[in-house]
């Protein structure tokens, strides 16, 4: 967790939340025997595990909001909705190469439907459910002329993936770092010490009577 201290946010803007428990970089990839059928060309896209930044379950919810799954995408400058959703559901544009890796390997459970098996038995391995909601943490959503949030959320290609094609209940939203402080600043103050560290923080800033502007 020390190395993105965007995890470490989420895990603990989480774990804030009444009867919750958090798990964090929990590791997958499909199984032997779901990708037997493919040639040793196409096996090699599996060969190495993928895994989810935060899974987190709260005890006193049900269907798609008992279990949160949360990727982090800790990019400086911001989320370019428009650009990823024109990338993902573009067989040929999914190639594209972002930073490090092709565009498609950023979402690989969005959109390729052998790891969105192994994303889906993950989940329900860790908390007994194959609903849940599906959170994009991000600094910030950057501005563009479509800004395609409505389209992301309710494509038919990433929720016909994460749901087994609707068999459960999925949902997809994006989490800012806005959001999280916002929320975690504005909770009722008390004087018991948070359980996280960016509990304990924000608390300090609010003892110091700071204020969170935009």
């Amino acid at each position: 967790m020390k190395e993105d201290i965007l995890e470490q946010l989420v895990d603990g803007y989480f774990l804030s939340k009444p009867a919750t428990f958090t798990k964090h970089n929990v590791k997958f990839k499909p199984k032997k025997e779901n990708i037997s059928h493919l040639d040793k060309k196409a096996k090699s896209k599996f060969s190495v595990s993928s895994d989810i930044d935060v899974l987190a379950v709260h005890l006193n919810e049900k269907n798609e909001k008992r279990v949160s799954v949360i990727s982090c995408k800790s990019w400086q400058d911001g989320f370019n909705i428009d650009f990823f959703y024109e990338h993902l559901i573009d067989e040929e544009k999914r190639n594209v190469r972002v930073g490090t890796s092709d565009a498609w390997k950023k979402f690989r459970e969005l959109v390729e439907p052998n790891w969105a098996k192994a994303f889906r038995e993950k989940i329900e391995e860790e908390t007994n459910s194959f609903d849940f909601t599906y959170y994009i943490a991000i600094t910030k959503i950057k501005k563009n002329k479509g800004l395609k949030i409505d389209e992301f959320k309710k494509c038919k290609l990433f929720l016909d993936n994460l749901s087994d094609n609707g068999k459960h209940k999925v949902k997809i939203e994006f989490l800012t770092l806005e959001d999280m402080l916002t929320e975690i600043f504005n909770e009722k103050s008390n004087t018991t010490i948070e359980a996280t560290e960016i509990g304990r923080f924000m608390q300090l800033i609010k003892a110091a009577e700071l204020k969170i502007e935009k």
